[in-house]
């Protein structure tokens, strides 16, 4: 049987965040998601922005319950590092300046752009590796399929959202994750 091919994601804070061990259908879908990344020996791509994001919003834990609900990630995060030559690739991403430029300068609201720039590390991460985000962000994403059309640098970016994805996005994993059209930024849907 043919090797799949192994993908390097950018797997967004707010995925991480919500991978726990409880039985809501949000966190079992994160959870199964980073499982299946895990299991088919997928990478995920680390910069030290999209770190501190983690350290921030998924791996601080200073209480008994917050403990409890990091657990999960925690264990992940070791098994990864742990598989045949890690699975966690902490690398540099440099900012992209004309992408951020071309972004503060299409006219949209403050909020918007603001939203957009919050998580551009996401969409720099993804370009320089294999073009694929896993967040739960709906919100920067319809923001930036919208404007996927003046920056056509990220309109081939697929965007996953593990909770609206379900069981498909295992199956993709399984599959390799190769590029589907309608969960990239720049399609029609």
């Amino acid at each position: 049987m043919a090797k799949k091919a192994s993908r390097r994601l950018v797997v967004d804070a707010s995925v991480a965040r919500s991978a726990t061990l409880s039985d809501n259908p949000t966190s079992t879908a994160c959870r199964e998601f980073l499982q299946a990344i895990l299991e088919v020996c997928h990478r995920i791509v680390l910069s030290p922005e999209i770190y501190r994001e983690w350290e921030r919003h998924a791996l601080q834990s200073q209480t008994v319950a917050e403990l409890r609900r990091t657990r999960f990630l925690a264990n992940w995060m070791v098994a990864m590092s742990r598989r045949k030559g890690g699975k966690i690739l902490r690398v540099r991403v440099d900012r992209d300046d004309a992408l951020r430029t071309k972004i503060n300068r299409l006219g949209l609201p403050d909020a918007s752009r603001q939203e957009i720039s919050d998580d551009l590390h996401l969409i720099e991460g993804a370009l320089v590796f294999d073009r694929i985000v896993i967040s739960r962000d709906d919100s920067v994403c319809d923001l930036l399929r919208g404007v996927a059309g003046s920056c056509p640098e990220f309109a081939k970016v697929v965007w996953c959202n593990p909770v609206d994805v379900g069981e498909e996005g295992l199956e993709w994993l399984r599959a390799g994750a190769r590029t589907v059209k309608a969960w990239q930024l720049g399609s029609r849907r």
